[in-house]
């Protein structure tokens, strides 16, 4: 049971850690990790349901965890094939469009997933109801 344990927490700090070099490696993932927290307030702010709440944040998420594994990617390409490669590039465009993506649909969905709730608290606010 303790030798399980303790290849539980190595395996979770090799995670961390890369969750954690994909934040510092690419500003692209902290801007996306903070437009998802930013987002998180408003839905809150909105009084979004739990499962609304749920299915946008795993939108999100996976936005992020798209541009940690395109980082990853990358760096393998560059370390493997410094020199241009056409072959190499069409790989790296193909994940970064893979991160286009995933970013489109997590911002449509986002979208259309709060436009009634906003519209209907900015009405509140600013139309006197």
């Amino acid at each position: 049971m303790v030798q399980i344990l303790i290849k539980f927490w190595k395996s979770l700090k090799y995670a961390l850690n890369g969750v954690r070099l994909g934040f510092y490696s690419r500003k692209n993932v902290a801007a996306l990790a903070i437009t998802a927290v930013l987002l998180a307030v408003l839905l809150i702010w909105l009084g979004t349901s739990k499962i609304r709440f749920a299915i946008i944040m795993a939108a999100w998420i996976t936005v992020v965890i798209v541009e940690i594994i395109n980082t990853a990617v990358e760096s393998v390409i560059d370390a493997l094939h410094p020199g241009f490669s056409l072959n190499m590039g069409r790989a790296k465009d193909m994940m970064a469009g893979a991160v286009f993506l995933t970013l489109f649909s997590a911002t449509m969905l986002s979208f259309l997933m709060i436009w009634d709730p906003l519209v209907l608290k900015l009405a509140k606010i600013f139309g006197g109801g």
